[in-house]
């Protein structure tokens, strides 16, 4: 329970945080993760048997938060989407394992699919931070790269 809640004052604490002094791809990254963290309860299987079986679900909403925040890190004037994008990536993985090897311990499993998200908010909370000092140092920065606008 006190994981629960450490995720929840980080995903509250970092994305506001990124509303309040980030830009627009900090303010798209706090509404994927809560997009992503309202999907994941409606998909939270109840019972015993949770992460001993692949996770549809998860497996599903996982992928889409990937497929944003790769287009983030490619669209983005910013280079914290890059490592939270990556690390998604391994978020998916983790499904991608347990699809290929059912024998894997359900415990191995939930720490791939759970650890992880801790980091990339931390990641999103640092890149708010560095984009509200570089702009307070140095003006308006880009949101956006000028490899996507072309």
């Amino acid at each position: 329970m006190i994981f629960f809640i450490i995720f929840v004052a980080l995903l509250a604490g970092s994305t506001a945080f990124a509303l309040w002094k980030g830009g627009a791809p900090e303010r798209l990254a706090a509404a994927f993760y809560w997009t992503a963290w309202l999907v994941t309860i409606f998909a939270n299987p109840i019972g015993a048997t949770r992460w001993q079986n692949i996770e549809i679900g998860y497996l599903l909403i996982d992928f889409m938060l990937l497929l944003a925040l790769t287009w983030l890190a490619v669209k983005a004037n910013r280079i914290w989407p890059m490592p939270a994008a990556a690390l998604q990536l391994i978020i998916v993985l983790g499904h991608v394992a347990k699809m290929l090897d059912p024998r894997l311990l359900g415990s191995a499993y939930a720490i791939m699919s759970v650890f992880w998200p801790y980091l990339q908010l931390s990641i999103l909370a640092i890149g708010t931070w560095l984009h509200w000092r570089r702009t307070r140092t140095q003006g308006a920065v880009p949101s956006w790269s000028s490899f996507s606008r072309g």
